[in-house]
């Protein structure tokens, strides 16, 4: 069986050590970084399980929050789970280290036995996150995308933009506006012989990537007619096929 992958982040040398010492013993992979910038660029490149977040880390350039945010909102993190590791008991500072994305909570000091059971909570999540995109594959893609607004079902605004990847289960796009998290939207997407038309709620944004264009992910909700699903189907069929030969 594959040794998995946990990231540790710590501004505590000695905790990074004593969490690392019990997650080896029972046979996991442990890399370890001690400030957030790091963390972030280890975990980009390791690409680990689940990572295991101090929030408490008071750094200069990038506190335990920010470092949290920053990841949640980098396509390439930001569906590795989180455990927020913390020594407040002020329900508000949990309340914003959830709100920022972290997915399980555990109190310090805890026990071997506490941390090996919150982390097979955060586990279980990562696998059925790897089982949902190898469901549905993403490809670059850039298409002409046109979003309309919905709020009490009806079209407020109009948003445009174009993809960057694309799957059956949604796109990343690239937009002139950022768009609040859950807000749905009815997209329209420019495919060679014809604009598929689908629902879709934002799951995901970075507001620092870009200026002018913001990145943003959008989850399918449904599309709004079979013949718009079999045409993004077939399409994402031959990239697959073009890839693989």
């Amino acid at each position: 069986m594959q040794t998995r992958t946990i990231l540790v982040i710590d501004d505590d040398p000695g905790s990074c050590e004593l969490v690392g010492s019990m997650l080896t013993q029972r046979g996991f992979k442990v890399i370890t970084a001690t400030d957030g910038l790091s963390g972030i660029e280890l975990a980009r490149a390791a690409q680990p399980a689940v990572i295991l977040l101090d929030l408490n880390m008071r750094m200069p350039d990038i506190d335990g929050i920010d470092t949290l945010k920053q990841m949640k909102r980098d396509p390439g993190l930001g569906k590795i789970p989180v455990v927020g590791i913390t020594g407040s008991y002020d329900l508000k500072y949990t309340e914003r280290a959830f709100h920022a994305g972290a997915e399980f909570f555990l109190g310090k000091p805890f026990r071997a036995q506490d941390l090996i059971q919150v982390l097979s909570l955060a586990l279980l999540r990562a696998a059925r996150e790897t089982h949902e995109r190898r469901r549905h594959p993403r490809f670059a893609v850039e298409l002409l995308t046109r979003c309309l607004v919905l709020e009490e079902g009806e079209a407020t605004r109009e948003v445009m933009g174009h993809t960057g990847n694309l799957s059956l289960g949604g796109v990343l796009a690239w937009l002139t506006e950022p768009l609040a998290l859950g807000t749905v939207v009815q997209l329209e997407l420019g495919f060679r012989r014809m604009i598929v038309g689908a629902n879709a709620k934002v799951v995901w944004r970075n507001d620092e990537a870009a200026k002018q264009m913001i990145p943003q992910g959008l989850q399918f909700l449904q599309f709004l007619d079979d013949a718009g699903y079999l045409q993004c189907r077939h399409f994402l069929s031959e990239i697959a096929a073009d890839t693989s030969a």
